[in-house]
């Protein structure tokens, strides 16, 4: 749930702040998540897919979130 939450806030940051280079960011630091969860939890193969889909799936929809919530040119 943690990373979920922290992915979530992370998308939407620099969904709202970046450009679209910066969704390149979010490979690493999905794998480092996943690569936790085996080294703690010793997650099986078919868990850290499961896992690393939904955590990538996750901050890829709160940065197009992030996206839609920037202003239009002529408002600022």
């Amino acid at each position: 749930m943690k990373a979920l939450l922290l992915n979530t806030l992370l998308g939407l940051g620099l969904g709202r702040f970046g450009s679209i280079w910066l969704a390149t960011v979010f490979v690493p630091i999905v794998a480092a998540e996943v690569s936790y969860g085996v080294y703690v939890y010793q997650l099986s193969l078919g868990a850290c897919l499961r896992r690393g889909v939904t955590l990538l799936l996750c901050v890829e929809l709160a940065f197009l979130l992030g996206a839609l919530m920037r202003p239009m040119r002529d408002e600022t």
